[in-house]
């Protein structure tokens, strides 16, 4: 029950809104702090905001940045977004914050938007346990996603046109 209480302490004090440029050094911080290896490295996240700055979000408490998620449209426009990278700081693990960002993402699609996508280890299961609940389904594995030894779940989100319509 402990996990419950904590995150219903911090769920209404979980502020999400897109990143500006005062907040790229914060999120490079916490790219490094949470990925040993593959860190996307700190101009990638200005290439970001400056392309897809309403899917580059974070989640504050008060003046503390507790995680990210960065989202991009494929080739088909925003009817397929896919979300490269989701990261929540070690010590605000379990209140809710990933939930809390893709719940943000979900509402605020644009109109077009069909579906969300993307990929995960099947080793991390907080991850896996966290996208099925938001309504994610695996699509397809594959053995090698990102080199030998890379393994990923192909993970998709079909929305309903009501679910955007509303927002």
């Amino acid at each position: 029950m402990h996990h419950h209480l904590s995150a219903a302490k911090t769920a209404n004090t979980i502020d999400i809104r897109p990143a500006t440029l005062a907040d790229l050094t914060g999120v490079a911080a916490l790219e490094q702090q949470v990925f040993e290896t593959a860190v996307y490295p700190d101009f990638f996240f200005r290439q970001a905001h400056d392309l897809w700055p309403d899917f580059l979000l974070l989640a504050w408490q008060g003046t503390t940045l507790l995680g990210y998620l960065l989202a991009a449209p494929g080739q088909q426009g925003v009817a397929s977004l896919g979300i490269l990278s989701l990261a929540v700081s070690e010590q605000s693990r379990g209140l809710g914050v990933g939930q809390a960002l893709l719940q943000y993402l979900i509402r605020h699609c644009p109109p077009a938007t069909r579906q969300l996508w993307l990929t995960v280890a099947p080793d991390n299961l907080p991850a896996l346990h966290l996208y099925k609940k938001s309504g994610f389904i695996e699509q397809n594995y594959t053995e090698d996603y990102y080199g030998k030894g890379e393994p990923r779940w192909l993970l998709v989100k079909h929305l309903s046109s009501d679910i955007v319509s509303k927002f």
